[in-house]
């Protein structure tokens, strides 16, 4: 065995089968989720191995060859994933114990999270079962895994470019909307992991593997509830203290913690004991998706700042104050600029109406010439910690200067040049567009900035929090 196989964290031949089965594929062409979604995914992000389907009657689906039983298949079969009905998951794993399969992944549903006492005990059953037979099972009620390394997808329009964000969903939706918002933005994942009821792998084994994952440089994370509290309050310590977490914590009022124990038979437990905790562990809780998927982006893009001073630009007075007020709110600093600073903007700052002490309102940046020399005096302000730029498209000037998309290519281009010059993080807020010509460059933009290095947020007041947030996990970490 070579040294890098031995500090490979326990779990780790989960994210790696090299071949699959999937029970309870439709024959009807066209079936989007459920097994005939898997295979979607699968096929979509290029699964090097052999995907094998389980179907009682057709003789193929997708042009894969069917087999009536797991126990038909000729050839090994590392990883199952199941999407029969729940009364006949118990076969299923009797013919997955026979193969010596490694993995079950439930995404068959109908298990602890009915309210059922039966449906429970059946859970329970098949678990002791599986755990008997040295099967580990993700699950029930859940998407399983994204892991693009290996070219695991639970969903359609997962990547293959793999990246350092590693995830933990008790809720496979919610598992799919991060990895959705999170793409175009640049945000690349190392592993994502939905677990649903987490009746054998629980919340605390993948924070644990997560945080000796020497893929997995940031976690983020989606619980419903407590599982085994101690061992969970343990495992996200030990995440927290290696490295970057976030976790998005429902069931903060009556009502979610209702729909929580609905959804995935969880107990949400006190809000104010997981404060606690996160804040022991040196975590930072967020209060929703999109704020997870913000500071995401700024751990990955940003990765440190060296203080709370924020040089904003942009072109539009109004948004600038309103900057001001939300980076100060965020806990950040929007001091006024040196003298120097101001006479290097002075000289490309030629209009009446624009200020140069910063916030800066200038028109400047819509000339080719004048957005180098603009962006180059900010990064290389004395008392600029960071730059924060924001611009919008499809109104004002930026829909009369010709071709938007050049424009926009030299743009990002040079955000990542004189960022890496500078060494000064620069991050990019996009105002909400209200055409679709406007929304569609929005979209191009932030994918362009992202490819250079440059951390994007859909407004100001979300680049403001996630900036924030870097600065008060830093606090927490060098206290």
């Amino acid at each position: 065995m070579t040294a890098s196989a031995q500090t490979l964290p326990e779990l780790d031949f989960i994210f790696h089968p090299r071949s699959i089965a999937i029970a309870g594929v439709s024959a009807k062409e066209g079936a989007a989720f459920g097994g005939g979604g898997f295979v979607t995914s699968l096929q979509e992000i290029g699964f090097r191995g052999p995907i094998y389907l389980i179907h009682p009657t057709a003789p193929a689906i997708r042009g894969l060859k069917c087999y009536p039983r797991l126990t038909e298949i000729p050839d090994d079969v590392d990883y199952v994933i199941s999407s029969v009905p729940a009364r006949f998951v118990p076969q299923l794993l009797e013919d997955c114990i026979t193969k010596n399969v490694k993995v079950l992944h439930l995404f068959t549903a109908g298990f602890t999270e009915t309210g059922d006492a039966e449906r429970a005990k059946m859970e329970q059953a098949v678990i002791a079962r599986a755990r008997e037979a040295g099967i580990r099972v993700i699950g029930p009620n859940c998407m399983g895994l994204y892991a693009p390394e290996s070219r695991l997808a639970m969903m359609p329009g997962q990547i293959a470019e793999p990246g350092p964000v590693g995830m933990v969903s008790q809720s496979g939706m919610n598992a799919g909307e991060f990895v959705r918002y999170a793409l175009p933005r640049g945000v690349r994942c190392s592993k994502v992991i939905s677990f649903g009821n987490g009746a054998d792998l629980k919340a605390a084994d993948f924070f644990e593997y997560l945080a000796d994952d020497p893929a997995t440089e940031i976690i983020v994370a989606y619980l419903e509830g407590i599982q085994d509290g101690p061992r969970l309050a343990q495992a996200i310590r030990r995440a927290g203290g290696k490295k970057p977490l976030a976790i998005l914590k429902s069931g903060r009022t009556e009502a979610g913690s209702r729909a929580a124990n609905s959804h995935t038979a969880s107990l949400a437990g006190s809000l104010q004991v997981f404060d606690g905790l996160t804040r022991q562990a040196g975590a930072l809780r967020v209060e929703s998706l999109e704020e997870l998927v913000d500071v995401a982006v700024t751990f990955q893009f940003v990765k440190k700042l060296n203080g709370p001073n924020v040089v904003v630009i942009g072109g539009g007075g109004g948004a600038s104050v309103l900057a001001a007020d939300d980076l100060a709110a965020a806990g950040l600093q929007v001091p006024p600029l040196l003298p120097e600073t101001q006479e290097a903007l002075a000289k490309v700052t030629h209009e009446a109406g624009t200020s140069i002490r910063n916030p800066i309102d200038t028109t400047s940046l819509w000339e080719a010439e004048g957005f180098e020399a603009s962006m180059r005096a900010c990064v290389e302000a004395p008392n600029a910690d960071m730059v924060l730029m924001h611009t919008a498209f499809g109104m004002g000037p930026s829909a009369r200067l010709g071709d938007p998309y050049a424009r926009m290519r030299r743009q990002a281009a040079t955000l990542g040049k004189l960022q890496e010059e500078s060494g000064t993080p620069i991050v990019v807020a996009v105002r909400e567009s209200t055409t679709s010509e406007g929304f569609e460059q929005t979209q191009q933009f932030l994918e362009l900035c992202s490819k250079e290095g440059i951390a994007t947020f859909p407004n100001i007041a979300r680049a403001a929090r996630g900036l924030g947030r870097l600065l008060e996990w830093q606090a927490m970490h060098e206290a």
